[in-house]
């Protein structure tokens, strides 16, 4: 396909955009174009019409709503890393924010694009399901919110419908004597897609480990709770050797393929080496935000 034969809509309001998602039931969705625009250079997809939602300044913008951090679908990935509350309350997803690509990429690609993508190995969601994220997705007559863990269906599949945008993450403040990391693994030092990737939570109470998260990306058909291995976590003092015992269990909770980036073998040696390192970081986290309350 040509360029020429590509019509390119740019709505300014959601309302605009509905309208045109409902004449248009084929068109591709563009937000940063990051994903899209590359999926059909390499002939992965086609597109005759293609709505960009760049114009639409509601979908734009990090703020607290309702106790929550809202973040618009149109955020960056460069306006992530550069968000004091994201920094100061998940700074895992900064983190997260980070590791994608090169600088040129961050400043285009969108939270909202890197979740609708459904790409096992996008960086942003499992910090994200770590945090307990949810997302709104939005069509012209109503709204939904459904949490991060049920949106991925597959790999490039989730459950948005059509006609349906997802406009807002939402993401509760972590309670005290939180910590959150996100770790990754890639080929190169920048540009690279995850081989595989970690990300955990833990909450302190009293000494022990009131609720664990471990989050494995990269390493299923969509990003994967591992929640045996969380459950055993809790409870618990945590101590390294703990961490080296959950770490060997999560192994046991991913499905990974081979692929150009690395075999099922090399993954697998790859998860309770970045499970370890989550779980120190976020360990360090959670103490370091209790020592500062005293």
């Amino acid at each position: 396909m040509i360029l020429s034969d590509i019509k390119f809509h740019s709505p300014q309001t959601l309302a605009e955009a509905f309208i045109l998602l409902g004449e248009l039931s084929e068109a591709r969705i563009v937000a940063g174009g990051t994903d899209l625009f590359v999926d059909m250079k390499q002939g992965l997809i086609e597109a005759r019409d293609i709505i960009s939602l760049h114009k639409i300044e509601e979908l734009k913008g990090i703020g607290k709503k309702d106790k929550r951090i809202r973040i618009g679908a149109m955020v960056t990935a460069q306006e992530i890393i550069s968000s004091s509350l994201i920094n100061q309350h998940i700074p895992a997803l900064a983190d997260a924010a980070g590791s994608m690509a090169s600088c040129q990429i961050r400043s285009m690609a969108t939270i909202g694009g890197n979740i609708s993508s459904a790409v096992p190995s996008a960086d942003l969601p499992p910090s994200l399901i770590a945090a307990d994220a949810t997302v709104e997705l939005r069509c012209s007559e109503s709204s939904r919110e459904v949490t991060l863990t049920k949106f991925f269906t597959g790999p490039r599949e989730t459950i948005c419908q059509t006609g349906e945008l997802l406009t807002f993450i939402f993401v509760p403040f972590p309670p005290p004597n939180t910590g959150i990391s996100y770790q990754k693994f890639a080929l190169r030092e920048a540009n690279a897609l995850a081989v595989a990737s970690v990300a955990s939570r833990l909450t302190l109470k009293d000494g022990k480990i009131d609720r664990a998260a471990i989050v494995l990306g990269a390493v299923a058909p969509t990003p994967v709770e591992a929640l045996k291995t969380s459950e055993f976590l809790s409870g618990k003092e945590p101590f390294q050797s703990l961490f080296e015992d959950a770490s060997l269990m999560a192994i046991k909770e991913a499905k990974p393929i081979s692929d150009i980036r690395g075999s099922v073998w090399y993954r697998k040696e790859l998860i309770p080496i970045l499970t370890r390192r989550a779980l120190t970081e976020a360990l360090l986290q959670a103490q370091r935000k209790s020592r500062t309350k005293k």
